[in-house]
């Protein structure tokens, strides 16, 4: 098996493990149990039967995978301890966030527009500057960076603040703005994950394209820079968030 091989089948297992102690309805337990151990033993036929080829395209799906599989665990109640304690830290994190110009701020929210497209062109880096170990490794750093956040979503239920305080952000949308809760809208689960995915796997995925092609590395790192301002400027993410994504994409990528 190949390492992110091994993390996805850890992942899943994990979630198999610890699904029977999540504080839902037993059904939602039972079921998630069952879904995380089916996945794990594809996922590790996957890595027995296929073409390595094939295998280093496989996270394109592990990706969504690792982010939907502990929804079921999410307690339905909201506005929590941790919660509460995110809000009372961005109070004192985001006042710089609150004093960028206007059109600070816009640019920001297009950055954050990138996180999406990030990966498929990191991959494409990788694929075709890069040798299967470097591809390999790329989705290593990626997939942990994105894990470490995902892992924590049945235990630490927070929503985004844009969720929290909508009055306020409703106020004053822009083109990009609409576009972001576009895309969220069908792609999220409006959860707020911690530290922030969207961050955390940015960072990695720059970083991990940077050592194929460095110059695209450099590149990728300003985007990357733009989705951790863009995810605090629009509201996105709490401030804490973004800052603990940097931190983790960069520890993942240190290997």
């Amino acid at each position: 098996m190949l390492p992110f091989e091994r993390l996805v089948v850890a992942y899943l297992a994990f979630f198999a493990l610890a699904a029977p102690f999540a504080h839902v309805e037993r059904t939602r337990r039972t079921r998630t149990a069952l879904a995380a151990a089916c996945l794990a033993l594809a996922v590790y036929g996957a890595s027995r039967l296929l073409p390595i080829a094939v295998r280093l395209w496989l996270p394109f799906l592990y990706i969504p995978v690792g982010y939907w599989i502990p929804v079921p665990l999410v307690p339905s109640q909201r506005g929590g301890a941790f919660e509460a304690w995110l809000i009372r830290t961005d109070g004192a994190l985001r006042g710089a966030f609150d004093a960028m110009p206007r059109w600070f701020a816009y640019s920001a929210e297009i950055g954050y527009l990138f996180c999406f497209p990030l990966i498929p062109i990191g991959f494409a880096i990788a694929w075709t500057a890069g040798s299967k170990v470097e591809v390999a490794r790329f989705w290593t750093a990626a997939l942990s960076a994105a894990y470490a956040c995902y892992v924590t979503l049945p235990w630490l239920v927070s929503r985004p603040p844009r969720l929290i305080d909508r009055d306020r952000v409703i106020a004053a949308p822009t083109a990009v703005s609409r576009a972001n809760v576009f895309v969220l809208g069908r792609v999220s689960h409006h959860l707020n994950t911690f530290p922030s995915g969207h961050v955390a796997v940015s960072v990695a995925v720059a970083i991990a394209a940077g050592r194929v092609v460095p110059l695209a590395g450099v590149m990728l790192g300003v985007i990357a820079v733009g989705v951790a301002l863009g995810a605090v400027a629009g509201r996105y993410h709490f401030a804490v968030d973004a800052l603990l994504g940097v931190g983790l994409g960069v520890i993942v990528s240190a290997g």
